[in-house]
């Protein structure tokens, strides 16, 4: 009776915490908008918590949501700019992030901690220095860190720091009444018996009002969705809550986002199907479960991944909700009739493919049905699997054997596959590359291709490469001769991204989180200075740099340090001073130094 009796208070006791009463931060009482939500997807982690609107104001007041004292303060540039965390007295913590400024007792004694360590940057935690009423407040909403327009970014934490869903909390200010929106959803072949609709590959489905999906499906099949969801009141998309799959009624994925750790938001990279997010940018939630990706919200007894009979009839449901229980659903019936015909997204470069553990070749409907395929050791002949109106397709597991060339009736296709695994170590040639994967790096086996090129730069390229668990050790090995001083390891991908390294002899070393395209540049040019206002009162300069960014700022006026605060955004940093009486008087200096070490130095007179 005992035991029964504390589990019925622990239950009590959970129940009333998740209830309980908190003061909506903006704007209590009136209604409110967001344009964010917990778990939402953006380019590389998980939304973890709301960003409440503010109409593109800043000064907004801040309301403290319980009792509690501010626990932590941190100030930067980027991520969460000014934020403030509040601890609450029944042990839960509120998150307050991208404020202009805090309560003027707050913000003094960060303002006195800045100037006395000579430093912006800061992480503080006072004790129990400042404690607050629910109500009172505590700052004020801005735009700083990395916000992309004025909002405050708002978290509730339990005591294990996991970030809950704070619309769990009963805040009237925020309704929705709108069914999420499913755009579309994709269908991918998993392994090399796989097919859809007699093919190999990656099917994308736009859904409209009453489509009728029928498909023919056989062996693993891995299902995707996009859908957003939308609020009352105000057009803009925010993330799903909760994603199910039935397969002939019987529930085999049932995801709901409702809590997130830290630890695990970058798991995204593989929530996120990659090889759509890769060819299109756009982002499609799986709904299977790869290896190695142990997100705390799969609660799934199966991975989600579905073996296909193609003697078999099937019935297929998805349905999509919102935190407030709308929902929306779409069907597929496989195997029933007559499939409708879609295409698939060409993931071709040029010849052939990489998907998962299979490679694709295709060649010229009028070519021969059969190719060569030169392996290390043995020669051997490949069958057209299927065809279309144009080509023959030829499939290859990687798991088997990694190919060397396929011979091709007027054509050879030379490949470079490096089949990367967890814990071990791979020098490529033993002159080009070498990795490091320490254990758990990686969540799946991965193929990939590599290939150095040398023009005007140096590259290294890796062809079919996924996102990591944890990074990873990489040293290049140049060729070329660099100003060791001055050169750096960037990704190349897209726009020069720099990344850094540490010169060890005549190679560079570096960690990433995702194999990438990468080359050595060297950055002799001096950050830029553009003075915006400069007198007594205030100073405002735009800093930057084209190529390896700014690493550090530095001003002072008769040799005092002066904060100024970064708004990387803008480029912009901006005088503050330390007390209203202060003023900006004598010979200032100011000196930006970017990651390459070159320094820019402006000298002016007040």
């Amino acid at each position: 009776m005992r035991r029964f009796l504390i589990l019925i208070l622990f239950s009590l006791s959970y129940f009333k915490s998740e209830s309980q009463d908190l003061l909506f931060p903006i704007n209590p009482g009136s209604q409110n908008y967001l344009s964010g939500n917990l778990g939402e997807l953006r380019s590389d982690h998980f939304h973890m918590g709301l960003d409440i609107k503010t109409y593109g104001r800043i000064n907004v007041p801040v309301y403290a949501s319980n009792d509690g004292y501010i626990e932590r303060v941190r100030v930067s540039g980027t991520g969460y700019g000014k934020a403030l965390y509040l601890k609450h007295n029944d042990g839960y913590k509120s998150v307050y992030a991208h404020l202009n400024s805090f309560h003027k007792h707050i913000e003094k004694y960060v303002t006195d901690y800045q100037y006395r360590n000579e430093k912006f940057v800061v992480n503080l935690f006072p004790g129990k220095k400042f404690y607050f009423k629910k109500g009172e407040i505590i700052g004020y909403s801005g735009n700083s860190g990395s916000s992309g327009g004025p909002h405050l970014h708002y978290e509730i934490r339990d005591d294990k720091e996991n970030v809950m869903n704070p619309l769990n909390f009963s805040f009237n200010e925020i309704k929705d009444n709108v069914k999420p929106i499913i755009k579309s959803i994709s269908l991918k072949t998993l392994n090399f018996n796989s097919r859809i609709n007699g093919m190999y590959g990656l099917l994308d489905i736009p859904i409209q009002v009453n489509n009728e999906i029928n498909l023919n499906l056989e062996g693993d099949i891995g299902i995707s969705i996009s859908a957003f969801d939308m609020l009352d009141g105000y057009l803009h998309k925010v993330g799903i809550s909760r994603f199910q799959l039935f397969l002939d009624d019987k529930l085999i994925v049932d995801n709901k986002i409702d809590t997130l750790s830290y630890s695990e938001t970058n798991f995204v990279s593989w929530f996120i199907d990659q090889d759509i997010f890769k060819k299109f940018r756009k982002q499609y939630v799986k709904l299977y479960q790869d290896d190695g990706n142990k997100l705390s919200f799969h609660k799934n007894t199966e991975n989600g991944i579905i073996n296909f009979n193609s003697e078999k009839s099937y019935k297929i449901n998805i349905v999509v909700f919102d935190y407030y229980k709308n929902q929306s659903s779409v069907e597929i019936i496989v195997n029933n009739n007559n499939a409708n015909k879609y295409n698939f997204i060409d993931l071709f470069d040029d010849d052939y493919f990489v998907l998962g553990n299979t490679l694709v070749i295709r060649s010229q409907l009028e070519n021969r049905e059969f190719i060569e395929i030169k392996f290390t050791n043995k020669l051997d002949i490949s069958k057209s699997m299927f065809k279309d109106e144009l080509y023959n397709y030829f499939i290859l597991d990687l798991r088997k054997d990694l190919p060397e060339k396929a011979i091709l009736q007027n054509k050879e296709i030379n490949f470079n596959f490096i089949e990367i695994e967890n814990d071990k170590i791979y020098d490529l040639d033993n002159e080009n590359i070498k990795f490091e994967i320490a254990n758990n790096n990686i969540f799946d086996t991965m193929y990939i291709e590599f290939e150095k090129q040398i023009d005007t730069l140096e590259k290294f390229i890796f062809k079919n490469s996924l996102p990591l668990k944890k990074r990873v050790s990489v040293t290049l090995k140049p060729k070329k001769t660099y100003d060791k001083e001055k050169s750096f390891i960037y990704d190349i991908a897209y726009k020069p991204s720099f990344i850094g390294g540490v010169w060890e002899e005549n190679n560079i070393k570096f960690k990433t989180s995702e194999i990438s395209k990468y080359s050595i540049l060297e950055d002799k040019e001096p950050p830029v200075i553009e003075r915006i206002k400069f007198n007594s009162d205030q100073m405002k300069f735009r800093i930057y740099d084209e190529l390896s960014g700014i690493k550090s700022y530095e001003g002072r006026i008769n040799n005092n340090w002066i904060l100024f605060e970064y708004d990387n955004k803008n480029d912009i940093i901006i005088s503050k001073k330390k007390n209203s009486i202060q003023s900006f008087q004598g010979k200032f200096v100011l000196e930006v130094i970017d990651n390459a070490n070159n320094i820019r130095t402006l000298n002016l007179n007040l």
